[in-house]
């Protein structure tokens, strides 16, 4: 597949501080990237070198096979741009703001009116294209919001948390958008902390930490590699002793890799220790192996290796 954004060896620092470190990254055509990390993992300072916003302090950026700061007006016209912060013209109607702003980037009259039927049509606007921006509820705006960034050429598209706000009727419209974009070819490079969203997208997951890029790849392989399932044994009163299982506040727990989980024999195995028969059980809980899981290992500094 072609080459939607590559970095070589970008690196970032601010007064001495290093942002970013290292990063090496292909992105693909038409890929939904889910870009995650905890706040102050350099997400967002990655997005603006990628957007050109700001210039990193080595590595290379190319975008679609460009240099990012040669022929830098013809790459931007490539490039759409969704920040969390809304951007519209309250005293315009939806197609108002849509028609604005591609005569803004651009766009001829024949353009202009493709572009606002297409999405009016991909984040369902449709019904409510002459109503103000004003009056439009939150999840609306954020709609519309998304719908203005790609009010040009774009070929890649950055979405920073388009569902804040955002209803789940809104919410849901705004996900089947994004699948609609990269059926389409086009690249979506989407952040949130909304872990389920990234599930739904069945994006790539570049999960970014201190700077660095910590793990690449899909659901599945992340959830496989970095997810921490679980066993928690609750009990009344003092805690037991139990080969395998570790003390964790008021509870003794158990851990291994997803692959390596028999949930049932674990469990077996623990209740029919003699110690066990000494102490008042109250309660079982289980976790599972998910994205919110692996998330959690990822920060945590990946697989844990005690049982």
């Amino acid at each position: 597949m072609p080459k939607a954004i590559e970095l070589v060896h970008v690196g970032k620092k601010f007064k001495n501080r290093t942002i970013l470190k290292d990063i090496n990254l292909v992105i693909n055509s038409g890929e939904i990237i889910g870009l995650l990390g905890p706040n102050g993992a350099g997400k967002s300072t990655l997005i603006k070198i990628m957007t050109g916003l700001i210039k990193q302090d080595y590595g290379e950026v190319y975008l679609l096979g460009r240099q990012l700061g040669q022929q830098r007006r013809n790459t931007n016209a490539l490039l759409g741009l969704a920040p969390q912060q809304l951007a519209l013209y309250p005293q315009l109607t939806v197609v108002q703001n849509l028609k604005n702003f591609g005569f803004i980037n651009g766009l001829n009259q024949t353009e202009v009116n493709q572009k606002t039927s297409d999405l009016l049509a991909t984040f369902a606007l449709t019904s409510i294209k002459k109503q103000l921006a004003a009056d439009l509820s939150g999840g609306q705006k954020r709609r519309l919001h998304s719908a203005i960034a790609l009010m040009n050429n774009a070929k890649i598209v950055f979405l920073d948390e388009p569902t804040v706000g955002a209803d789940v009727t809104s919410r849901d419209k705004i996900l089947n958008a994004v699948k609609r974009l990269s059926q389409q070819g086009i690249t979506v490079i989407y952040t949130t902390h909304y872990l389920q969203e990234i599930e739904d997208l069945n994006a790539k997951i570049v999960f970014l930490n201190h700077g660095k890029i910590e793990a690449i790849g899909s659901k599945e392989k992340i959830i496989q590699q970095y997810a921490h399932p679980a066993i928690e044994l609750w009990f009344q009163g003092k805690l037991p002793t139990i080969a395998g299982w570790k003390r964790k506040g008021n509870c003794l727990e158990y851990k291994t890799a997803p692959a390596n989980f028999p949930v049932a024999m674990i469990l077996k195995s623990a209740l029919t220790d003699n110690e066990i028969q000494n102490y008042q059980l109250q309660e079982i809980k289980l976790s599972h192996s998910n994205l919110e899981s692996a998330y959690r290992g990822l920060i945590k500094g990946g697989i844990s290796h005690e049982a």
